[in-house]
């Protein structure tokens, strides 16, 4: 019989402190430009998302604020509340969306196959 390997093993290590954990992320993307990007307009979904990928950052005491920055844009007649938002925020809030958007599913299989 082969070993098979214990995927819950990594719950019991931190994560967080390894190296390549400790060094600032860069924040690259707008939330808003992610969620139009998977045809998501609804802002309660957008807002869910957000919420549930800050809420992981809190239970794995992550400062949020190292990967999510409230910023202000302008879409040209009206100023808008976005989010500056690391690569590590882009992946949590793709994973809390909703997955019966075709899109959202496919971007969670990305995430899924070039992460495992």
């Amino acid at each position: 019989m082969q070993h098979q390997p214990n995927v819950f093993a990594v719950f019991n290590t931190n994560i967080i402190e390894q190296p390549q954990y400790n060094k600032p992320p860069r924040l690259v993307y707008f939330v808003s430009d992610v969620m139009s990007g998977l045809n998501i307009e609804d802002t309660n979904d957008i807002d869910a998302s957000l919420c549930r990928a800050l809420q992981v950052c809190g239970s794995l005491q992550i400062p949020y604020n190292q990967h999510f920055k409230k910023v202000f844009r302008s879409d040209g007649e009206n100023i808008i509340v976005d989010w500056k938002i690391s690569s590590f925020a882009c992946y949590l809030i793709v994973i809390n969306c909703n997955p019966s958007n075709g899109l959202v599913a496919k971007a969670q299989l990305h995430f899924a196959i070039n992460n495992f």
